[in-house]
């Protein structure tokens, strides 16, 4: 799961890790939590709600650089430091508006990181704010330049340029 942008107020969003923690229940699956423009309070507090909703194993993957990229790799690392190498398939919980760039990144990274093709499986969430073109304009352009090996050389325009402090 891919935690989300801070497009709903004042309080951190919990639409990605509700959903991510439905299906790590439903198949009795591991959860791995990454992303956090917050200094890695987000990805700890998704830990513990998924704990406590059941969730036998809920690994935080941060990286400190938060971006979909440095999120991909991060679950990679996590996955072979803790030997989870064998897993052959990753449902990735993100909005639908995202998806494809999370997906096309996290595909590459891990087989990158794992010497291996995993099967990356799109679990969508559809609630939520709709985003701005200016949103759709950042992912089109990020699968383009991940694609192109460029990725991060440009700058981007932050559409949510408040964002709010996390309370969990």
């Amino acid at each position: 799961m891919f935690c989300g942008p801070h497009d709903e107020g004042d309080q951190t969003p919990t639409r990605r890790i509700n959903h991510a923690i439905q299906i790590a229940l439903t198949l009795d699956a591991l959860l791995f939590i990454a992303g956090d423009a917050c200094g890695g309070e987000e990805v700890r507090a998704f830990q513990i709600r998924a704990w406590s909703a059941g969730v036998h194993t809920a690994v935080a993957a941060y990286d400190a650089r938060s971006c979909t990229l440095a999120d991909a790799q991060a679950v990679g690392q996590s996955m072979r430091m803790r030997a989870h190498t064998e897993v052959a398939r990753i449902h990735l919980v993100t909005d639908w508006w995202h998806m494809e760039r999370a997906m096309s990144m996290l595909q590459g990274e891990l087989e990158c990181i794992l010497d291996r093709r995993i099967q990356v499986i799109p679990e969508s969430v559809f609630t939520g704010p709709t985003p701005s073109r200016a949103v759709h304009d950042n992912e089109r352009q990020g699968i383009v330049d991940y694609r192109a090996g460029i990725y991060g050389s440009r700058r981007v325009i932050d559409p949510l340029p408040h964002r709010p402090q996390p309370s969990l």
